[in-house]
Formats: C-alpha cells, structure tokens, sequence
C-alpha cells in the first residue's frame, strides 16, 4: 500500500534528479487511494526551501498543479489515476542570461530544470475504462550545493510555459 511517506522527495544534489522527483511526485496520484490532493502536495511543499522565502508562491504554484478538492471528488467517482512519462528534465539554455540578469541576486546553487513530459490519465467514464494522454512541461526552480547540503524546491513556473 501506498503511504505519503514513500512520496518523500529524494535528498540529492543533483538538481536533475531531484526536478525529476518533483515532477513524479507532483503528477502521480491515484483518487482511489484515500488521500486529497493537499496530501499529494505535501512532499514537495515539506522540501520546500528551509529560509521560507519562496515558500508562499510555492503554496499557489503547487495549487495549480493538483485539481482542487471538489475537482477531486468528482475525479474520484471515476476512479481517476494519473502518471507521468518524463520525456526529459534539462537545464534549459535561458537559464544562463536569467543568472547573469539577476546579477548575483539568486542564491548560490540555484538552478532551473525544465521539465518535458506525457500525464497519463485512466479512469472509468460511463461504466467503461477511459484513458488519456497530454504532453506537460514546466520548470522547477531549486536551490542546491552550495546555499544547502541537498536540493530544495523554490518554485514552479505556469505549467505549460516552462523556460527553454
């Protein structure tokens, strides 16, 4: 059985690995399985920079992600679970000018990771199986070695509107 425990993202300073994490942590749920989309957001939210600067936009961007609790409900009626294939997770080349713009005003070890991936979706519609697939990308802002010891999210872009 799945427990939020087994959602804990990894300790790593390796800022791909751990947007990789993020990204499975953020897209993998199952409305079947008892918990709230807040208890999905949990990991990431709880791995969230520890200065707590960030961490009011990380709130509403990890809200944009999940589909709120009434959306939830109404997935769960249709034993909806949903998955992510990530295609890639890379440093995207805009990154470098948005560093040298903020000029040292980003913490040290801080990097965007652009996510591209498929959400899968299935569920039961109508008495029938249903399923569906979307392309996703994104950008996951965290701060790694050497601000901290191991990688923390700082935010998330819009979804679909990742930096390339």
């Amino acid at each position: 059985m799945v427990t939020l425990e087994d959602r804990a993202l990894p300790h790593t300073s390796d800022p791909i690995a751990y947007a990789r994490a993020v990204a499975t942590s953020m897209f993998d749920w199952d409305t079947s399985l008892g918990f709230l989309p807040t208890d999905y957001a949990a990991a990431v939210l709880a791995d969230a920079n520890p200065s707590g600067e960030e961490t009011p936009g990380l709130i509403a961007d990890v809200a944009t992600y999940l589909p709120n609790v009434d959306q939830w409900l109404d997935l769960g009626a249709m034993d909806v679970r949903q998955t992510i294939e990530i295609d890639d997770a890379y440093v995207p080349e805009s990154w470098t000018a948005a560093v040298r713009q903020a000029h040292g005003h980003l913490r040290p070890g801080t990097t965007a990771v652009t996510v591209t991936a498929t959400r899968h979706r299935s569920g039961v519609w109508n008495g029938e199986s249903a399923a569906s697939s979307h392309p996703v990308a994104f950008t996951v802002f965290a701060a790694c070695e050497p601000s901290f010891d191991r990688c923390h999210v700082l935010r998330l872009s819009q979804l679909d509107n990742p930096l390339r």
